[in-house]
């Protein structure tokens, strides 16, 4: 899957908002069970830039395994053109694709 957004500023996968895991799992409550605290400090610090600089692609063809009651787990795998990954109200990192059967 190439469309994985990732709202985990902290996440050492993360790039832009982009996630570049080779594979993530997402466990039967959702939550990104690949999410790992970044250990470089400020790493992904948000900054302004011109207009004429083109959005850098750090997407990378991730698997995501899936064990979510989901509309989109097909045999433990995701089936979905693309999630997004992002922090639930406890910090915990949740896949807000997720459909209940």
């Amino acid at each position: 899957m190439y469309d994985l957004k990732c709202g985990q500023k902290d996440c050492r996968y993360n790039h832009g908002y982009c996630c570049c895991a080779k594979d993530i799992a997402v466990s039967s409550g959702t939550c990104c069970t690949t999410y790992c605290k970044s250990d470089v400090e400020g790493r992904n610090i948000n900054t302004e830039s011109a207009a004429e600089f083109s959005k850098p692609d750090f997407s990378v063809d991730t698997a995501v395994s899936c064990n979510a009651p989901c509309l989109f787990n097909h045999s433990t795998k995701c089936i979905a053109n693309g999630i997004t990954v992002s922090t639930a109200e406890d910090g915990i990192a949740e896949c807000l694709t997720f459909i209940k059967k």
